[in-house]
């Protein structure tokens, strides 16, 4: 991590949000081989245009609630093997983000109204606030703005905080694969992460997340890949997770 983000804790945590792992330690479950930075070059160096933007925003749009499950991959240059944990998710539009890894052991994230609560698999939980500070309050604002747009189909908006690059990367298929890339403009954003990249065809499918430019190598790289994405009310169960983050910040 970066001098900026040591210094700031409230800020990693935020930062490291994006990797959806906020410094739990995954265990490889599993050997996986990464797609090279490099093969997002071509991506990055082509911008985004309006009717692109609003085609994508209708096939990521899955209404205000979303759930599914995820596997994760992070390859970190120190290691040899990538990092492999797996959960489910889920996602509305006015309760926030719940992240449940499963494997390789428990543990539950809660990103709402710019709170990050942490229930690791002892039960201990843990509250950050991101408007603790200034840069905080930024990337307290950004974060939840992407996760909208990945899952509720809010594209347009993610142009005032970040260069939007497209490519179709197969236009003979049916169903169009695509690659969304996104450069955070701001400085402190940009120095945890460098570039994301989003990738679908009628739906979401992944998210890429690079700590350097795409031609930089070798480079810490995380792929988060989507699978069983459902619509529907929350049910008592769901809401329940979210009521942790009430009793969470209760004195």
């Amino acid at each position: 991590m970066n001098s900026v983000l040591a210094k700031n804790p409230v800020l990693a945590k935020c930062a490291l949000f994006l990797y959806l792992a906020f410094a739990l330690i995954s265990l490889p479950l599993k050997a996986e081989t990464l797609a090279a930075p490099g093969a997002y070059q071509t991506l990055f160096s082509q911008s985004a245009d309006t009717a692109q933007l609003v085609a994508l925003s209708q096939k990521l749009n899955l209404g205000e609630t979303v759930r599914g499950h995820f596997v994760q991959s992070r390859q970190l240059k120190v290691l040899k093997k990538p990092l492999i944990s797996q959960g489910q998710f889920i996602f509305d539009q006015t309760q926030g983000l719940i992240w449940q890894q499963i494997k390789p052991f428990e543990s539950l994230l809660i990103l709402k109204d710019k709170q990050l609560i942490q229930r690791d698999s002892q039960g201990r939980v843990q509250i950050s606030k991101a408007d603790a500070s200034a840069s905080a309050a930024v990337m307290g604002d950004l974060l939840p703005s992407l996760v909208r747009a990945m899952l509720g189909g809010n594209i347009s908006g993610l142009s005032e905080n970040f260069e939007l690059h497209f490519l179709n990367t197969d236009r003979l298929s049916p169903d169009g694969q695509w690659q969304l890339g996104l450069t955070p403009k701001d400085p402190l954003m940009k120095k945890a992460i460098a570039n994301m990249v989003l990738e679908g065809s009628d739906v979401l499918q992944s998210l890429v997340l690079l700590s350097a430019a795409p031609n930089v190598t070798p480079q810490d790289m995380t792929r988060i890949d989507f699978s069983a994405l459902s619509q529907g009310t929350l049910s008592e169960a769901e809401l329940a997770q979210y009521a942790l983050a009430l009793e969470a910040s209760k004195p």
